[in-house]
């Protein structure tokens, strides 16, 4: 019997790194029937991927409608209810209302994953009115409680949120870690190194901040570094114009995301990787993704120095962790790299060693697929 798998979200995209190139992936190469229900400009299938379009991707603001997004979460769960799976796999908060629904009108299994901290997340969402995060906030945890109560199982991408899901009475929870897949994260040839730091992904506001500081801090200090934004760059705009008061646009540069195969290519023409993340709630539960994908490069890494990433770079002598929000730590530590490539090669070399023997996707699959097992086992004991 082929199980018929279908993971639903209506905010991320079709090709997203944890939705589908590590769980729809792996699971459609352990034999599952596997569907994506998501926003796509058409369906198509890739790595016997399904991918089935919930109606164009959003731009522009799109996303603050709030009338449309209920409107489409209504498609999802018309679509999943066609589909007529054995596990329904969703990926969004929003998601929780429909995920609650199909667990009452199916006699399918219903999975909650949960990328992040989303009550922490909301809380420093800046284009939201901040007398309006507590209470976004508030309702989030409201839907992650009924989540964890009623749901089938809840998986998380870090320990400190599948914890808080176990407190709430979640009847199963699993931490699959981001960690990358080796496949993708193998240097085949190394472009030449024309950036010195380079940070990618989801690019806020927050972080460019931090890194135009610490730009500022060390072009004081005479050293004109070359940094390379690669991604969504949330606000570009803004970006641009700090990019011109620093005076050379040639030397910060931003461009835009790439497919996620094509990441590893596009990183390695720098010699150094950092995740300024600031000190906010939501950083105290998650680990950055990013992280393991620079050692998985054999890149050494500036980070900073939070809960979530403190016992991994306690692991081995791969990355400097600096003081959150202290932009000339992070100078201190840059300029440290920049002015020793025997230490940048030597760090790197250990980051890829700990990546090849213990983060990488290969030991998440197992997990993965154990509770897929769990759970089907008890559908068909019913």
């Amino acid at each position: 019997m082929t199980y018929k798998i279908v993971h639903i979200t209506t905010v991320h995209a079709p090709f997203d790194q944890r939705i589908f190139h590590r769980e729809c992936y792996s699971l459609a190469q352990a034999g599952y029937q596997v569907t994506l229900l998501a926003h796509a400009d058409n369906d198509t299938i890739k790595d016997n991927v399904r991918i089935r379009s919930l109606g164009k991707p959003y731009r522009g603001q799109a996303r603050l409608r709030l009338g449309d997004r209920k409107k489409r979460v209504m498609n999802a769960l018309s679509a999943a209810l066609e589909l007529d799976a054995d596990v329904y796999h969703i990926h969004d908060p929003e998601l929780i209302s429909i995920a609650l629904t199909l667990k009452q009108k199916s006699k399918a299994r219903v999975i909650y994953d949960a990328h992040e901290d989303n009550i922490g997340f909301m809380l420093q969402k800046r284009h939201l009115p901040a007398l309006m995060r507590p209470i976004l906030a508030m309702i989030v945890g409201f839907y992650e409680l009924r989540a964890a109560r009623t749901l089938d199982a809840v998986v998380t991408a870090d320990e400190g949120v599948r914890i808080r899901f176990q407190r709430l009475g979640a009847a199963q929870t699993e931490t699959i870690y981001n960690f990358p897949r080796l496949e993708l994260f193998t240097a085949k040839h190394v472009p030449t190194q024309k950036f010195d730091l380079v940070y990618h992904g989801t690019v806020p506001r927050y972080h460019l901040e931090v890194c135009f500081e610490v730009d500022r801090i060390l072009l004081k200090q005479g050293y004109q570094l070359r940094w390379l934004f690669l991604g969504r760059i949330l606000d570009p705009a803004w970006a641009k114009q700090q990019i011109e008061l620093l005076g050379d646009s040639d030397r910060i540069v931003l461009e835009e995301q790439v497919p996620h195969e094509a990441v590893a290519e596009k990183v390695l023409r720098a010699r150094i990787g950092i995740i300024p993340l600031p000190d906010l709630p939501k950083f105290h539960h998650n680990i950055p993704t990013k992280l393991f994908e620079y050692m998985a490069l054999g890149m050494p890494v500036i980070l900073s120095d939070l809960p979530p990433s403190r016992p991994f770079v306690q692991s081995g002598n791969f990355a400097i962790s600096v003081s959150p929000n202290n932009p000339y730590e992070y100078a201190q530590a840059i300029r440290q790299l920049i002015a020793s490539p025997d230490l940048r090669n030597q760090m790197g070399k250990e980051g890829r060693r700990l990546v090849e023997s213990r983060y990488n996707w290969d030991a998440e699959v197992a997990k993965l697929l154990s509770l897929y097992g769990k759970l089907l086992c008890q559908d068909s004991s019913l």
